[in-house]
């Protein structure tokens, strides 16, 4: 990741700068509340895909940085969400913003990046941009109405799995490399390869994600390991194990899903039934096959150190552990 982030290190300090400029607002309040989780060790993923595809589309302006900055609002404005609706505590080893102020400040400032991004999106006048903007953010939101819908049902099909996954994190990865070749001017081939490109890392951040909520650790994680089991997010390992578990083996997933406090003991039970089944080999199968797709979409590009950039960033999201 180094080598990418030394690779467009300029961009990235402007867009600092940048972020600093454009959240304008007469309360101090909201800075308060998105400086502490830009403090918190965000990868800054989406706003480093629009610079980088920018880049290499052939945009040698800094056109791109408010569009990074935008796309880095609506990133923080739905994390504000997800940690009300999940009731969650820590996020990056760090305390949620709903725990620091409460639920009902972290809705409104989450509100307030969204409206705030469509605000600067106009004041830009590009009506392409705005558009897969537009349509990134409703689907968005529709994920997040689906996973909320699909909590504690362990029925949950594989491709409603990735229906999920798809619209509340996929979408934006994709609209972020969409808009970069809509700054750069490229063809309509090129455009589209970028957002198909974007779309698969999407999908495989999300899986591996999802895998390391089995795997890694809390201190390497940054947040609490098994919270999607405590918070009854059905994801694919536990999918693909609950295919073939026996009778009672699926009733204990379904009660740990559903339970109001899930211990540690319980979260090894159900690990050691995803293992068993081959739950968290095919999910990291699955992401490294995105990955893959994502890697052969760049082919209609030329050589250069911006695609051998996204390559080295599509690389590192299988090799990951945080």
């Amino acid at each position: 990741m180094e080598e990418v982030v030394q690779l467009i290190r300029e961009d990235l300090e402007k867009l600092e700068i940048s972020i600093e400029k454009l959240l304008t607002t007469r309360i101090p309040f909201i800075r308060d509340v998105v400086h502490h989780l830009t403090r918190s060790g965000g990868k800054r993923i989406r706003p480093i895909l629009v610079i980088l595809c920018s880049r290499l589309c052939g945009c040698r302006s800094d056109e791109h940085l408010p569009y990074a900055a935008i796309v880095e609002f609506i990133h923080t404005a739905t994390l504000l969400h997800d940690d009300v609706v999940d009731n969650a505590v820590t996020r990056r080893g760090t305390a949620t913003a709903n725990i620091l102020w409460g639920n009902e400040p972290s809705v409104l400032v989450g509100d307030f990046l969204f409206t705030k991004s469509f605000d600067l999106m106009v004041a830009h006048h590009n009506e392409e941009i705005l558009k897969v903007m537009s349509k990134a953010t409703t689907d968005l939101a529709e994920g997040e109405i689906m996973e909320l819908l699909k909590t504690s049902d362990a029925q949950t099909l594989e491709e409603e799995y990735y229906e999920v996954i798809a619209s509340k994190t996929a979408v934006l990865l994709s609209a972020a490399c969409e808009i970069g070749a809509l700054l750069g001017g490229v063809e309509h081939e090129k455009r589209i390869a970028l957002r198909d490109f974007g779309f698969h890392m999407g999908m495989a951040f999300q899986l591996t994600d999802d895998l390391l909520d089995y795997t890694s650790t809390d201190r390497i994680l940054g947040k609490d390991i098994g919270r999607d089991l405590k918070e009854g997010k059905v994801t694919l390992p536990l999918i693909h194990a609950l295919k073939t578990a026996t009778q009672t083996e699926r009733e204990s997933i379904e009660e740990n899903l559903t339970k109001l406090h899930t211990t540690n003991e319980d979260f090894r039970k159900v690990k050691s039934i995803i293992e068993k089944y081959g739950g968290l080999d095919y999910t990291a199968r699955i992401s490294k096959e995105h990955i893959d797709a994502a890697k052969t979409l760049l082919n209609v590009f030329p050589a250069s150190q911006y695609k051998k950039a996204l390559v080295y960033l599509a690389d590192h999201i299988l090799a990951r552990e945080s």
